[in-house]
């Protein structure tokens, strides 16, 4: 009995290793570190949503420094400009978190996950946890927001329960991580500030999307009536995606092989 008990155990060992390796295989991340964006990972630049042209992806100060011009579409007497990225694999449940580090504008930018990856006009669908700008309003005054994106259709899908949605974050002097949770059908979503607290979280249920890629988000715009603008550019840094384990399905794996070597060992 202890020779089985011992071979029980190392094959449970082997078994979490190989889970374990699994998951850090699925783990994808960047701190800009080599100034590029071209490999260690590859990012996929998105810029066709919104039909704008001219956007930046510059990694050469060590961290990822993203812009577009409002020359997009036009829609309500507001002209948009769009940019964001992917990296990484196609995950359904997923961790998604990158620090906001320096000023930034826009309508709205931040992370987000599910992506289906198009790059076509009006073709972009997914999940987007993003600081959106109070336009009437002093710079980094605005509220975080659950997005559903469905091309140009973006939704604010609200919240479920108690959230702080409304934050002032200080874009000149402080670094703030966002982290976007996707499980099943529950998005959870995050700011805390880097060497401080919480700031801003909301959960929301939505099952439209069940997988895609993880990556940024951004979004700016000028009124074509008044002198309102609010181009997008902001600069990221840290970005982590991985894929959520599952730890019950692990498990029972792995008493079922060790239950499976005891049977055979009966015999």
């Amino acid at each position: 009995m202890k020779n089985i008990l011992a071979k029980v155990t190392r094959l449970t060992a082997a078994f979490m290793l190989m889970v374990l390796s699994t998951a850090q295989a699925a783990t994808v991340t960047d701190n800009f570190s080599d100034l590029d964006d071209t490999n260690n990972p590859t990012w996929t630049h998105l810029t066709g949503d919104a039909n704008s042209t001219g956007q930046t992806f510059d990694a050469s100060s060590g961290a990822y420094h993203i812009a577009a011009p409002s020359n997009g579409i036009t829609l309500s007497g507001n002209q948009y400009g769009f940019a964001g990225g992917y990296t990484g694999a196609s995950y359904t449940d997923v961790n998604v978190m990158a620090d906001l580090v320096q000023p930034a504008s826009g309508v709205s930018y931040g992370i987000a996950a599910r992506l289906n990856g198009s790059n076509a006009f009006n073709g972009l669908k997914g999940y987007a946890y993003a600081f959106e700008q109070n336009l009437s309003a002093a710079p980094g005054v605005g509220e975080m927001v659950m997005y559903k994106l469905n091309g140009l259709t973006i939704s604010d899908l609200g919240n479920d329960g108690p959230a702080v949605r409304l934050v002032t974050l200080d874009l000149a002097n402080k670094d703030y991580t966002l982290s976007l949770s996707i499980v099943g059908s529950t998005l959870t979503g995050s700011v805390t500030e880097v060497g401080g607290g919480v700031v801003a979280f909301q959960q929301k249920t939505d099952a439209t999307y069940s997988s895609g890629f993880s990556g940024l988000y951004g979004l700016g715009a000028r009124s074509t009536t008044t002198a309102l603008t609010a181009p997008l550019d902001y600069t990221v840094d840290n970005f982590k995606t991985a894929a959520v384990p599952e730890p019950a399905t692990c498990l029972l794996m792995a008493c079922g092989a060790g239950m499976l070597l005891i049977r055979r060992r009966v015999r």
